[in-house]
């Protein structure tokens, strides 16, 4: 986390406990609880953002596998057209 992130959030803390005059106890739980919150919201959002990338290689693979078979697919329809033309050439030779 950043320095300045840091220290803005403890000056922040210092500051309430000051005007609110509580003991250092509650204070100390309150900013672990504050930290806890902070780290939560870290972890859920790096689960989010593994999750969009996992999606986005399921994706990336579906679109591959599609293109393979779209290659596929127009390289047995060039086999066929050489077989045709070989099997005119043979017809043409033939007569």
């Amino acid at each position: 986390m950043n320095q300045r992130v840091v220290d803005a959030v403890l000056e922040t803390a210092e500051e309430e406990f000051l005007a609110n005059n509580k003991d250092a106890t509650t204070f100390a739980a309150e900013l672990a609880l504050f930290a806890s919150a902070l780290t939560t919201v870290g972890d859920f959002l790096a689960t989010v953002s593994a999750a969009i990338a996992l999606r986005q290689i399921y994706i990336d693979q579906i679109q591959e596998q599609k293109d393979q078979q779209e290659q596929e697919t127009q390289m047995k329809d060039i086999q066929d057209q050489l077989n045709a033309l070989k099997k005119e050439i043979k017809a043409l030779r033939g007569k």
